[in-house]
């Protein structure tokens, strides 16, 4: 093959849908890795703040999966023992967490961010693109302010590990604005909300659906519309609670037995804070102003980004007007509880599942997506009309001009966000090598720092997780029996358990009862006798006899929605398969009439 052959063979390729959205992605793993190139560096640091909360729960999963081989439905290291599987915050059912469970947690959670953050930056490239319709520079601003910039980068950094799927807003955006016309988006949107979910989307999952909500109401007429959406609606709806069913139900059953105590929230941002939040560098970390620390209201994009934003909601067409009146609720849902009729304050006091949530100045984790929308919306359609005004060279020259001014300042905001993540990693290193107890106990001299525990296979009594139901127990600690009993009718012989079994040998003349040390929770089971709470307690009446007793905690809901999720994978896979099929056919179809319409 000659060399002009191979250089035409290169561009066919290059060209290509397949290259393309390889291109796209490296480019965007590459600005992920400036952001996150400070905390790549001090490799082994741990997180702090939140972080190594986070790193416990996957160290807690490691445990259950490879040392007891067991599914990993229960923490039985943190407050004594605490739901896991079901636990609403809980990650340890990704798919990125499970497949990156056979490395070091350490490496995990820097992979778990690093690739989010690509992933953000091209979800939102993508909605710039294709719905938008922005250039390829102004996508890359747009990518960057949204998903490389202060506002993510701080709660990452600072261990709130489960708010990466508010990445994924700007393609859910795109897609659901597609679904209306096709119902492949309407299935695909389905599986972007499952992946939200299994990620520990607590945040992300309702306030993206509220951002979609909202954006429907822009579309609901006329009246042959409402029918396509509200077709879309029901084919997303199937899709995400059968793929999701399997942590779905087990949630669903925790929320609907369990109130999360949250005090009387009032957060209202100031005038003085909102110009605070996008332009200063530094702050205080308290301030009376505001309820919360500046960690929840940091969002630095800078003068040059805000001006151009603000420029470019003048440059809004009439197609994108569904944008701006979005882009309006999100900003007042920011803006947190500024009157009786505030959007924040009403759905605080009134709506589940948000009457349990707070902080309504994390909405400004999709406000962003807006600023960014807008820097790109300047950048192309500014210079357009100073071409319309003054001729085509200034246009052109103001394009220059604009350009520069939307690259430096989103790359100032990725420059400032990269500084951000630089202090979040310096907790001390996970300990190379742990050496783990035979069996699994709380406490004990020798114990090793909080991370580790869970591969020393030592629990704690304290909590640090916020789902702490069953904290309280009047648990034992020390390497004893997991079991025993005051009742002088019943001998426990043997006690011993795994993360989420326990196997208690037991003899008992008359109808007595057991004291187990793990917290009660309603997914408790037992095949001998019955399991109850006392005083928080999971304690196991049993009748006379001898018994070797088996309990198992397996969250209620979890038969159903493993058989339910199984059915919904395969549904999703049968559509995907039979689209394509249809669609090859019409595609040869229509090639073979074309042929035989030639002379």
């Amino acid at each position: 093959m000659s060399a002009s052959a191979i250089k035409a063979e290169a561009r066919r390729l290059a060209g290509t849908p397949t290259a393309r959205i390889a291109a796209l992605g490296l480019f965007a793993v590459v600005l992920s890795l400036v952001l996150w190139w400070p905390a790549l560096a001090t490799y082994p640091g741990t997180q702090v703040e939140d972080g190594p909360f986070y790193h416990r729960v996957i160290e807690s999963a490691k445990a259950s999966i490879f040392r007891f081989h067991e599914l990993p439905l229960w923490n039985a290291y943190e407050c004594g023992g605490v739901p896991l599987w079901d636990n609403p915050q809980s990650l340890v059912g990704s798919p990125l967490a499970i497949v990156m469970l056979p490395f070091n947690t350490t490496l995990t959670i820097r992979v778990w961010y690093v690739l989010h953050s690509a992933l953000g930056f091209v979800c939102m490239w993508l909605l710039a693109r294709h719905e938008l319709k922005l250039s390829r520079v102004a996508s890359v601003a747009a990518g960057i302010i949204f998903a490389l910039t202060a506002a993510p980068s701080n709660h990452f950094g600072g261990g709130h590990t489960t708010f990466v799927p508010f990445l994924y807003a700007p393609l859910a955006i795109l897609m659901w604005r597609r679904a209306e016309n096709d119902r492949r988006y309407a299935v695909g949107l389905g599986c972007l909300f499952f992946l939200m979910f299994m990620e520990g989307g607590v945040y992300p999952v309702p306030e993206v659906g509220l951002v979609l909500a909202a954006e429907t109401l822009t579309r609901m007429w006329p009246r042959p519309r409402i029918v396509r959406i509200l077709g879309a609606a029901a084919i997303f709806a199937v899709v995400f609670v059968s793929l999701s069913a399997m942590r779905l139900f087990p949630v669903i059953d925790q929320l609907r037995h369990h109130t999360r105590a949250i005090g009387i929230e009032t957060d209202a941002i100031h005038w003085q804070t909102l110009g605070d939040m996008f332009l200063n560098r530094s702050h205080p970390v308290r301030f009376p102003e505001q309820t919360y620390v500046w960690g929840e209201y940091i969002t630095y994009v800078g003068v040059l980004v805000l001006g151009l934003g603000v420029i470019g909601i003048s440059f809004t067409r009439r197609e994108e007007l569904w944008f701006a009146a979005v882009a309006a609720l999100v900003l007042a849902l920011m803006l947190g509880h500024f009157s009786e009729w505030a959007p924040w304050h009403v759905l605080k006091g009134h709506i589940p599942p948000f009457r349990e949530m707070r902080v309504p100045s994390r909405f400004r984790l999709l406000l962003l997506l807006f600023i960014g929308g807008w820097v790109g919306m300047t950048m192309d359609r500014l210079p357009v009309a100073v071409a319309r005004w003054f001729g085509v060279v200034a246009g052109a020259r103001a394009r220059a001009f604009v350009v520069a001014l939307g690259l430096v300042g989103a790359g100032d905001a990725l420059g400032y966000a990269s500084t951000v993540v630089a202090p979040r990693f310096s907790g001390a290193p996970a300990a190379p090598r742990v050496t783990a107890s035979t069996r699994l106990f709380f406490g004990g001299a020798d114990t090793v720092q909080f991370i580790d525990q869970p591969r020393q296979n030592r629990g704690r009594l304290d909590c640090w997780d916020e789902w702490n139901f069953t904290m309280g127990a009047p648990q034992w600690t020390g390497d004893v029996p997991a079991a025993k009993s005051t009742d002088p009718n019943v001998n426990v012989m043997v006690a011993n358990r795994t993360a989420n079994k326990f196997v208690i040998d037991v003899e008992a003349s008359a109808p007595g009862r057991v004291l187990v040390n793990v917290p009660y929770d309603r997914g408790w089971r037992t095949d001998v006798g019955t399991v109850s709470d006392d005083a928080k307690l999971l304690v196991l009446d049993v009748p006379a006899g001898h018994h070797v007793v088996h309990l198992e905690y397996w969250p209620h809901g979890l038969t159903a929605g493993l058989v339910l999720s199984a059915l919904g994978a395969l549904g999703v896979a049968t559509f995907f398969w039979r689209e394509r099929r249809t669609r090859r056919t019409r595609r040869s179809e229509e090639n073979a009439s074309s042929e035989a319409a030639l002379p």
